[in-house]
Parts: structure tokens; C-alpha cells; sequence
């Protein structure tokens, strides 16, 4: 579990995901939450019960990336989201995130704030060098929170775009970038 400046991002635990699975409002009645608007879409609950399940049960496995981790609203003590993992990193270091956020929080700078927070988490593991997200090339929303932080494109197909963070590539400040060439060019002085 970890905090940024309005969330908390809390992992379930193996229980606590079968209880999400089940009914996701006893689960936010037990952590005394907020229950999410969002119901859990048909693909989501396969996902659960297919993949994450099994890999949180393993031993041998990093529950960290078998798991959903729900988004917390500090203030409301609501679960507003959820970010998980599609299991470990490859022998390449990938690892690819799925995400989701209620309607009432969309365009307020959760799920960048969200994403921004899991990579700060993330660059402990060694083992990840590369973030990837697939999302609807129409879902301009996601897009624009991977490239906020720091993603870029990868691949794109008809339907669907796939975006990645190099975790050891240096990142550009831009706007530094952008005031230094005002500075040096006299750009913009009065």
C-alpha cells in the first residue's frame, strides 16, 4: 500500500479479491469504504478468476502483480478506481497495467495522479525496465494520462494503441527545456 497527495492505492489480498469478485460492495463494507460506481465488467471478473486468483495463490509468484489495487479517495474514503498488473515482468522486464476509474472522478487528475504514483512504486523493482498500456485508440482520456506520464507511443492498429514508459530512460522537463530556450533566446522578455 501507498499514498500519493489525494489517494491510496491499497493491493487486495487473495480474500479480498474473491470478495471483490463476489460483491465488491461487502468488500468496501469490511475496509470501511466507499463503494465503487463501477460495476465489474464481464472481461474484469474472467480476468480475476482466470489469472489473478491463481497468481496471487502461488507462491512463487510476486503478488504485487497477481492483484487489483483499488484507488482510494483520501478525504471521502471512496473506492474511486482500480489499477492492476497483467502479471509479472518478462524476461524483457515488461509489464503491462490495466486501469480504470469511476465516471464522477474521470477528468479531475485521478488516474494520472494514480499511474504517476504506481511508477514511483514500481522503480524499486529492479526487475521492471518498461511499462506498457493498451487502451481504445478513440479513448483520448487514457491517452492523455500515459502521456502525461511519460509514455509513449508504441503500436497502433485500427482499433487499439499500445503505449510504453522506458522506467531507466531519462525524463525531459519540458517546461525547464522551455524556459532556458527563453531565457538564452530573449524569447518572451519584456
Amino acid at each position: 500500500m501507498f499514498e500519493t497527495r489525494r489517494l491510496i492505492l491499497k493491493p487486495l489480498s487473495f480474500n479480498e479479491l474473491k470478495k471483490h469478485l463476489e460483491s465488491p460492495c461487502n468488500l468496501a463494507d469490511d475496509l470501511r469504504l466507499i463503494p465503487s460506481q463501477s460495476l465489474l465488467d464481464k472481461e474484469t471478473k474472467e480476468a480475476i478468476q482466470n489469472d489473478l486468483l491463481p497468481g496471487l495463490k502461488d507462491p512463487d509468484k510476486d503478488s504485487s502483480f497477481y492483484t487489483i489495487w483499488i484507488v482510494i479517495e483520501k478525504i471521502k474514503k471512496a473506492i474511486i478506481g482500480g489499477i492492476c498488473f497483467h502479471g509479472e515482468p518478462d524476461e524483457n522486464g515488461e509489464v503491462e497495467i490495466g486501469y480504470g476509474i469511476d465516471a464522477d472522478y474521470r477528468n479531475q487528475g485521478y488516474m494520472t495522479e494514480t499511474i504517476g504514483g504506481m511508477i514511483n512504486w514500481i522503480r524499486n523493482n529492479k526487475k521492471v525496465s518498461i511499462i506498457k498500456a493498451e487502451t481504445d485508440v478513440c479513448n483520448i482520456s487514457s491517452i492523455r494520462v500515459l502521456k502525461k506520464n511519460g509514455f509513449e507511443l508504441f503500436q497502433q492498429t485500427e482499433n487499439m494503441v499500445t503505449l510504453k514508459l522506458e522506467m531507466n530512460k531519462p525524463t525531459i522537463d519540458k517546461n525547464r527545456v522551455l524556459k532556458q530556450f527563453r531565457t538564452i533566446s530573449g524569447v518572451g522578455k519584456a
